[in-house]
């Protein structure tokens, strides 16, 4: 007989301040994703925000030191969203290659659904490859226990480990299809991950660029999603 003890995890209460800040916080990135939604992220500024979810100046700064810091605490919560759809999504394929297939439609369709955080995505690979203290290594400080002072560099790490996380998924997949035999083994499940991205994501931003001309061709997004999935299905498989 087991007499050890079981162990409970009790999680903090928090405080009515810090219920307060936190309800605050999620009040700013409501705001913020109706803004960011409607305009270009170079025309919304802090006090759009501000005025948009009716809070003064001072109590935005409070909460958040710049709008970059703000869209990427929203960029945060999306991906946290989407690790846990797309874990749902596959639950029910045993394939490797069934769990690709769902994972590929499901990101192509929330793409068009909300290319906020597609647009989000952009950025973040704009502002690492122009960061002074790369993403990673922000990252490995905050892992260690290191101190890092500055707001934006902590966000651009958080947001990094989420699409960490984010990539995992996929890769577990992958990693599936090549042990069950249903996915071609011509790429590693790194850059097979990184493979099916580009796919996806040209395939939706061609179709933004070349929305009139789709249109007169009768090609509906419905249509080229299912084109797509068709064309990714047939690559990946091995029969």
């Amino acid at each position: 007989m087991d007499t050890r003890k079981s162990e409970t995890r009790t999680v903090p209460k928090l405080t009515r301040r810090e219920r307060k800040a936190q309800q605050t916080r999620q009040l700013v990135l409501d705001a913020a994703r109706e803004l960011f939604s409607n305009h270009p992220y170079e025309d919304v500024k802090m006090d759009d925000i501000a005025e948009q979810a009716d809070l003064s100046r001072a109590t935005l700064y409070n909460h958040f030191d710049s709008k970059e810091t703000i869209y990427f605490e929203f960029g945060i919560q999306s991906l946290r969203d989407i690790h846990e759809r797309q874990k749902a999504v596959i639950a029910s394929e045993t394939s490797g290659l069934g769990q690709i297939v769902k994972l590929s439609e499901d990101l192509l369709r929330s793409l068009f659904e909300q290319p906020l955080n597609h647009e989000i995505m952009r950025h973040y690979l704009v502002t690492y490859s122009q960061a002074e203290i790369p993403a990673d290594k922000t990252l490995k400080k905050m892992e260690i226990g290191e101190e890092v002072e500055n707001p934006s560099d902590i966000v651009l790490a958080r947001y990094l480990q989420e699409i960490r996380v984010f990539e995992k998924i996929w890769k577990d997949a992958i990693e599936r299809g090549f042990e069950d035999g249903s996915i071609r083994h011509y790429l590693n499940a790194d850059q097979l991950t990184h493979f099916l991205f580009m796919i996806v994501s040209g395939i939706f931003d061609r179709v933004h660029l070349e929305r009139i001309v789709l249109e007169k061709l009768n090609l509906s997004i419905e249509r080229i999603i299912t084109l797509t999935i068709d064309l990714i299905r047939k690559d990946l498989a091995t029969d």
